[in-house]
């Protein structure tokens, strides 16, 4: 018994001594902390069919992000708290309004723990877990010393994602059916791609680099994620309106990336490639002709437009309370719909809406903060890129990742990646505001 609490003693006492060590190395070097959670979302892309392997402890599912992510918030605790204790300035009105949406989720959490259980409320809660801790610790680094080696890694990521889609595509995934990646792998390539370009327009992407990014843009129409697609149009028709200067050699760029990768791979792979394109963009026009239906007579989109009126109709939603704080974390996801035979189905899958879920489970107050935040945002970033020329195309490129973040929130929810870009964009605005006032 001696001997065990003499080990016991050791054990702690030899982690007390690395603990100090590595998180003064995380503190010099915040990269080493972000690392990691860009390399297991790029290997998600390759096994378990994209989803985070986990393991169980005690009873409970646990991930590595389930680890990762309380060591990031926990890393940005002392500079909250320095802020807390010393007076938030105006500056630091975003990181307040998301720690506001993070507390309205948290007490929601709370009470899903109280009434579903550790487990189930947690699975319901983790995607927001993930969003929080990431945001609110990037948010919290000097973004200005961090950003270019992260911009290198989202490319290092992206061109990674890009075999592994190749490799699909050779193994017969061409068919909308088999995509060989998801579509936030998808959504990751194209926001790579937008970093590129404003990467060249500061006049730091190297030559060499240009023709891998080029052909960026045709991979994301391959890929055949329809979400993705409209996307990617809005994101770069925002590019094209904030960088006049780079508009004809955009234009030249895309259509010769276009022509060049779409022949090679018509020639590949034929008429199957065609005939695979031309349904995805018949559904594209389906979903614009035709915003409701039912399943099996319209489309994904119009189906998911169903499901996401039955949820905020339904019994989710039938109190003033739930309407303005939302239900618990593990109340779940049913509702009734109706087939294309007209008969009713009780669904439980998620409604692939951030927007819809926020609502249900932050309630019209979690909502509002959520909108609130990156309306905000995306209004300072554009605002401040005017005043700001040193910092502009960081700000600008910042509005634009956060634009399509927005876009693709409106049929599919969030992840750990995204949140990266979200405390990013809030770290950007805070360090041009700071820097200015400063002078």
């Amino acid at each position: 018994m001696v001997i065990n609490l003499i080990i016991v003693c050791a054990l702690v006492g030899v982690a007390l001594l690395l603990i100090i060590p590595a998180i003064r190395l995380l503190e010099s070097r915040p990269l080493l902390s972000l690392c990691p959670l860009v390399l297991i979302f790029v290997a998600t892309s390759f096994y378990n069919n994209g989803l985070l392997i986990s393991f169980v402890w005690s009873g409970i599912t646990i991930n590595v992000i389930d680890v990762i992510g309380p060591l990031l918030l926990c890393l940005s605790f002392p500079f909250f708290f320095a802020r807390l204790r010393d007076g938030c300035g105006r500056h630091d009105l975003l990181l307040l309004l998301l720690m506001l949406w993070s507390c309205i989720l948290g007490w929601n959490y709370s009470l899903g723990l109280r009434e579903f259980g550790l487990q189930v409320a947690t699975n319901g809660f983790r995607s927001y877990f993930y969003m929080i801790c990431i945001a609110l610790y990037v948010a919290s680094l000097d973004i200005a010393r961090v950003w270019r080696k992260l911009e290198k890694l989202v490319l290092f990521a992206a061109f990674c994602l890009s075999i592994v889609a190749i490799i699909g595509f050779v193994d017969g995934g061409i068919a909308r059916g088999s995509r060989p990646i998801s579509s936030s792998h998808a959504l990751l390539i194209l926001q790579a791609l937008l970093i590129a370009i404003f990467m060249h327009q500061r006049g730091q992407l190297r030559l060499w680099l240009i023709p891998l990014v080029v052909a960026l843009l045709p991979l994301v129409i391959l890929l055949q994620h329809r979400s993705v697609w409209i996307v990617a149009i809005i994101a770069l028709a925002l590019v094209l309106c904030l960088l006049p200067s780079l508009r004809t050699a955009l234009m030249r760029w895309g259509v010769i990336g276009t022509v060049v990768c779409g022949g090679l791979c018509a020639l590949v792979f034929g008429a199957t490639l065609l005939e695979s394109l031309a349904d995805s963009y018949s559904d594209v026009a389906a979903s614009a002709l035709d915003p409701s239906g039912a399943e099996g007579s319209s489309t994904t989109f119009s189906w998911r437009v169903q499901g996401w009126t039955a949820l905020l109709t339904g019994e989710q939603m039938d109190s003033a309370r739930e309407r303005l704080i939302g239900n618990p974390f593990g109340t779940g996801w049913d509702r009734i719909m109706l087939t294309g035979d007209g008969v009713k189905q009780l669904r439980s899958e998620s409604p692939h809406n951030l927007y819809v879920q926020t609502l249900l489970r932050g309630g019209a107050l979690g909502l509002l903060a959520f909108v609130a935040l990156h309306g905000m945002l995306l209004r300072g970033l554009l605002r401040r890129a005017k005043l700001d020329a040193a910092a502009r195309p960081f700000l600008l490129c910042m509005a634009v990742l956060l634009a399509s973040q927005l876009v693709y929130y409106l049929v599919y929810g969030s992840d750990y990646i995204q949140a990266i870009f979200l405390g990013s964009a809030i770290g950007w605005l805070r360090h041009s505001e700071t820097r200015l006032a400063n002078r």
